[in-house]
């Protein structure tokens, strides 16, 4: 009797213990669907206002005025770089902009505000699905999608190109884990065809997986290149080519008017420290720290880092040249740095990292979220302290991601998958 008994009693207790995990566990998972309904829901809202403004406020100007009007000259067979301050991108993405001059401007503006954010999140969503963030799993990633929501949705309404610039940078870095190096060649060169400095994106995959990538992205900036011809006479695209080389090649930002200068590193070094740093030498620093960047990689490729390991800090240091050290970076630029604040900070917290990279993490994030406030509020508010938010959180994440990547005890020894950089393969 007392042996039944005590059975008995076991198999209450272990009924106990799987009811409360059990429970514990729908409980968790009901949080979890919390978080990504909530972040539906409020994507949701912001897109519908978003594409509201358009139609309530169609006298106010954004940037898409400026890629409309180049889509206008394309048509018309116009000199597109004829404007200061006009438009800078590639004679590809002006030919791609002329079905827009033929749509009236506010139903073009909400198709341009739709590509934009389906292109951010999309990219979002296939940088989550490879899981090289692994503390961030599928049913908590509604967080990650909120938090993204004060950072893009500035950049959205002014109808810059940035969320469609972030959005290819982040499948790009997919394909790579995933080895799909077309898809990651096509990606990179569509970004370097709206903004010149996703290229150090191709670079340094070229770096990491030299064999696989490099010939592949050759090809792709030369398709990028040529696709205009097929849609224009080729003197006219040849003669755009030429304008927009020689329009970039002059346009020095270091000498703009105070209120349009540069957020970057030199504005911390020379506006704000009042450091005598020459130009010539702080384009030493670009270069420089491009070199560094490319070697850190190249080295801990070598070294056998693990795949996951070498793509984060390949992103997330890759994001910080480009808004640091990059050749235009603008308030609206940093919403190429966003995905990875959101990104490390999600990760900070669900992996357990020190309270120190967490701390880091929200400094990182806060900054961002108090610069993007000023320039959507109160937007002629631009003493040099509040100008500096943006550009100090680069720096604040670069320690972060430092202090995080080369921290042996945050990555697990079983994560052992290497990219293959010295070998050859195919792969979509």
């Amino acid at each position: 009797m007392a042996l039944i008994r005590q059975r008995s009693c076991r198999c209450e207790l272990d009924n106990r213990m799987e009811a409360a995990i059990q429970h514990s566990t729908t409980g968790r998972a009901a949080r979890r669907s919390v978080w990504n309904r909530a972040a539906w829901i409020a994507w949701s809202v912001a897109l519908v206002i978003l594409l509201l403004r358009p139609l309530l406020a169609s006298h106010r100007g954004t940037s898409f005025d400026t890629y409309q009007l180049a889509g206008l000259h394309w048509l018309h067979g116009e000199g597109i770089y004829t404007q200061w301050m006009g438009f800078v991108y590639s004679p590809l993405m002006a030919a791609f902009f002329a079905p827009f001059a033929c749509i009236p401007g506010p139903i073009a503006n909400i198709i341009w505000r739709l590509l934009n954010a389906a292109a951010l999140l999309a990219g979002m969503a296939a940088l989550l699905k490879t899981e090289i963030f692994s503390g961030i799993k599928g049913r908590s990633s509604g967080i990650l999608y909120l938090l993204l929501i004060p950072l893009a949705i500035g950049n959205i309404d002014i109808s810059q190109a940035n969320p469609l610039v972030a959005g290819m940078i982040m499948l790009s870095v997919a394909a790579v884990y995933r080895e799909r190096w077309n898809t990651a060649a096509l990606c990179v060169a569509v970004a370097t065809s709206l903004k010149i400095y996703p290229i150090a994106v191709g670079l340094l995959i070229c770096v990491v997986a030299p064999r696989r990538f490099t010939w592949r992205f050759l090809i792709a900036l030369l398709l990028v290149l040529l696709v205009p011809f097929l849609f224009q006479h080729w003197s006219y695209v040849s003669e755009q080519y030429q304008a927009w080389i020689a329009t970039r090649a002059s346009d020095n930002r270091q000498q703009w008017p105070v209120e349009k200068l540069p957020l970057d590193l030199w504005f911390l070094i020379h506006w704000v420290g009042k450091l005598p740093v020459p130009p010539r030498v702080y384009s030493v620093i670009q270069l420089g720290t491009a070199a560094i960047l490319a070697l850190l990689c190249a080295a801990k490729t070598r070294q056998g880092w693990s795949r996951a390991r070498i793509i984060i800090a390949l992103f997330n240091l890759v994001s910080i040249w480009m808004t640091l050290c990059g050749p235009a970076t603008e308030s609206y630029t940093y919403m190429v740095l966003a995905p990875a604040i959101v990104l490390s900070m999600v990760q900070a917290f669900a992996t357990r990292q020190p309270g120190t990279l967490r701390a880091l993490a929200i400094a990182a994030f806060a900054l961002q979220v108090a610069a993007a406030a000023r320039a959507s509020f109160i937007p002629h508010f631009k003493p040099f302290w509040a100008l500096s938010m943006q550009p100090v959180s680069g720096l604040v994440l670069l320690v972060y991601t430092l202090l995080w990547v080369f921290d042996e005890s945050l990555w697990p020894r079983d994560s052992h998958e290497v990219l293959p950089a010295q070998t050859a393969g195919s792969g979509m």
